[in-house]
């Protein structure tokens, strides 16, 4: 099978949602002043809501990706566990782009910690739920074994990461699937 167009789709996502991570002012999310916070935001406003778009659009654009993949494996259960992947990654992205909406919009509250958490939270169960199916079905799918054990090992060390820190930062998701994607082709 080829998957180039799903590879290079998940790659043409990941830099995006990369590109936003680093154009976006990535320190406020290290800094624990909320003051501080709201001030550095302030000061790269700009910056900041430029970035935005492209933290929503590059899940979308993976997610699709992983999606074509699905396309491309027989008919089956791989086929069935990649599509639900996709699924899954597509609803996580639409989380995180309303998450990102609102935190482009009303900047000030989401320095302060004042937005609600529920989207974001969504957006990391439903993205680590399709990454575990998109392990089992690359697995499944003849794929590298590499592709979907390297998929399950990562989502095991985001579930600790997320369940001891209670947050982790999305750039681990678009680190995962672009170099994943590569054992496709």
């Amino acid at each position: 099978m080829d998957a180039t167009i799903a590879t290079v789709t998940v790659l043409v996502g990941s830099a995006i949602f990369l590109v936003g991570a680093a154009i976006g002012v990535p320190r406020v999310f290290t800094e624990p002043d909320r003051a501080k916070k709201v001030r550095m935001l302030d000061e790269q406003i700009v910056r900041w809501r430029v970035a935005q778009p492209l933290y929503a659009i590059g899940p979308l654009v993976a997610g699709t990706g992983v999606g074509l993949l699905a396309a491309e494996v027989g008919p089956g259960s791989s086929r069935i566990w990649i599509a639900l992947s996709c699924l899954l990654l597509l609803a996580g992205a639409l989380l995180w782009s309303w998450s990102v909406y609102v935190r482009g919009r009303r900047v000030r509250e989401f320095a302060l910690g004042e937005l609600p958490g529920w989207p974001f939270a969504s957006y990391v169960w439903s993205t680590l739920a399709g990454l575990t199916f998109l392990g089992i079905g690359l697995l499944h799918a003849g794929f590298a074994a590499w592709t979907g054990w390297l998929t399950l090992v990562g989502v095991l060390a985001f579930l600790v990461l997320y369940v001891r820190l209670r947050d982790i930062p999305p750039f681990v998701f678009y680190i995962l699937l672009p170099v994943v994607s590569l054992g496709w082709r």
